[in-house]
C-alpha cells in the first residue's frame, strides 16, 4: 500500500510500511533536504547529469529533478520500486528529464564505462544502500566525474563497536568515544583508495555522521598527480585506553616513527598504543561549500531546516582536527561536575589554544590543547 507523502515541494507515493523491495526511510528526510541544498550549490545552474544508482522509491532523484531541475537517472533492480519510481516520476511531472531503468547498479555504472560514447555520462553519483556502500564503490568510483554523494549505514563495524571494519573497509576502526568521527575518516580513506585506483581525486565538501549513519558529499578531480596527492592525506591515529591520549600521523611519517621509537608505549602514561586506520585526516568539509548549502537551504526552507541548518554550521565551525575529546567523559574520570562547554572552549582561547565544538556530538570538542591541557582548564572551569 503506497501514501502520498511530500518532501521539499516534491510530492511522493512511498510505502506505509518498508520492505526489502521497496525501502523508504523517514528519518532520512534531514539528509535528503543537505543533499538537495548540496547538490544545487554544486551545480550552480550547470547542467550535470545525476545518477541514483540505488534509488528504491526514487525520492532523491525525482526532488533533484523536480527541485533542482537536472537530468537525472534513476535505478533499481526492484521491480516493485521500479514501479513506483515511474509513478513518482509521472507525478511530478519529470519525464522528460528523467531515465529509469531496472537493472543491477554495479552492471548500470560499468556498462557506462565500457561505452565510448557514454563515458562521461553521469557527473553526479549517489550510492545510498542498505549497508554497506562498499560493493558498490569501485564501479562508481569508474562512473563518476564531479561529484559523489555516498551513504554507510552499518557504523558497527566502522566504528569498531563490531566485527567487520578491516574486512569491508581494508581499515581498522578502534571503539573509542569520538568513534562516529572515526567512521566518517575511514570511510573517506575507503573511498580514496578506490578513486585513486582510477587516477581520480577527492576533496571533501561536506562530510557528517548521525546516529545511524555517515553521509559523505566530495567533489572529484581527474589526474594521476592529484590522486598521489590525496593518498598522502591518509594516515593513521594513535590512542591509549590507560589514559586517553591521542595523536594523528600521516602515512609518510610512519616509517619515521617506527624508527624513533619502537615501544608502541603512549608518552604521557606508557600505557600500550593502539592504531586506527588507514583513515582520512584532512579536512573534511569545505567552508565556502558549506555557506552556499546554509543559504540553499534558507532559501528552499525544507522541513527539516532548523536542524539542517544548525548540523552545516556546527560543520562550518569544526576545527580540521581528526578527533575530539567527549569532555563530560573527562569530568568524570576526573570526579568534577561538567561546566557549561563554551566556557571551556573559551578558556582553551584564552590560553592561546584553538578550540571548537563538533557535530559528532553534543558534549564532544575539538582543540589543539592535549589532554593534559584540557584536564587543567576543565578543574579550572570549576573555580
Amino acid at each position: 500500500m503506497l501514501v502520498e507523502r511530500v518532501e521539499g515541494n516534491t510530492r511522493l507515493l512511498v510505502p506505509v510500511r518498508a520492505s526489502k523491495a521497496l525501502f523508504y526511510n523517514p528519518r532520512m528526510e534531514l539528509c535528503r533536504d543537505i543533499d538537495i541544498a548540496a547538490v544545487a550549490a554544486f551545480s550552480r545552474s550547470h547542467s550535470m547529469v545525476y545518477l541514483d544508482a540505488l534509488a528504491g522509491t526514487g525520492v532523491r532523484g525525482v526532488r533533484v529533478a523536480n527541485e533542482i531541475g537536472l537530468p537525472v537517472v534513476l535505478n533499481d533492480s526492484s521491480a516493485e520500486a521500479y514501479e513506483v519510481i515511474l509513478q513518482n516520476v509521472k507525478l511530478n511531472r519529470v519525464e522528460k528529464q528523467t531515465q529509469v531503468y531496472r537493472e543491477d547498479a554495479n552492471a548500470l555504472m560499468h556498462r557506462c564505462r565500457s561505452r565510448g560514447h557514454d563515458l562521461n555520462r553521469y557527473d553526479i553519483v549517489d550510492i545510498d544502500p542498505f549497508g554497506s556502500p562498499v560493493p558498490f564503490l569501485d564501479s562508481m568510483a569508474q562512473a563518476v566525474n564531479r561529484l559523489i554523494l555516498v551513504t554507510a549505514t552499518d557504523t558497527a563495524p566502522l566504528c569498531g563497536a563490531h566485527t567487520g571494519g578491516l574486512r569491508r573497509y581494508a581499515a581498522k576502526p578502534l571503539n573509542t568515544e569520538y568513534h562516529a568521527e572515526m567512521a566518517t575518516r575511514i570511510l573517506l580513506g575507503r573511498v580514496t583508495r578506490d578513486l585513486c585506483r582510477y587516477d581520480k581525486a577527492i576533496q571533501p565538501l561536506l562530510c557528517y555522521s548521525r546516529s545511524h549513519f555517515v553521509r559523505l558529499i566530495a567533489s572529484v578531480e581527474r589526474g594521476a598527480r592529484k590522486a598521489e596527492e590525496c593518498m598522502r592525506r591518509l594516515g593513521f591515529i594513535l590512542h591509549c585506553f590507560s589514559c586517553g591520549n591521542r595523536s594523528a600521523i600521516h602515512w609518510s611519517e610512519l616509517s619515521e616513527l617506527l624508527d624513533r621509537d619502537r615501544s608502541g608505549r603512549c608518552e604521557v602514561c606508557g600505557g600500550k598504543l593502539r592504531v586506527a586506520g588507514p583513515l582520512y585526516l584532512e579536512p573534511i568539509k569545505d567552508n565556502s561549500f558549506c555557506r552556499r548549502v546554509y543559504k540553499e537551504l534558507g532559501d528552499r526552507q525544507p522541513h527539516t531546516m532548523r536542524e539542517a541548518q544548525r548540523i552545516v554550521a556546527t560543520c562550518m565551525s569544526e576545527l580540521d582536527i581528526p578527533f575530539f575529546y567527549e569532555y563530560h567523559a573527562i569530568c568524570k574520570a576526573l570526579r568534577l561536575s561538567p561546566p557549561p562547554i563554551h566556557s571551556v572552549i573559551e578558556r582553551l582561547r584564552a590560553r592561546g589554544f584553538a578550540a571548537s565544538r563538533t557535530h559528532f556530538s553534543l558534549t564532544g570538542l575539538k582543540t589543539e590543547a592535549n589532554l593534559e591541557v584540557l584536564k587543567e582548564v576543565l578543574h579550572a572551569s570549576r573555580i
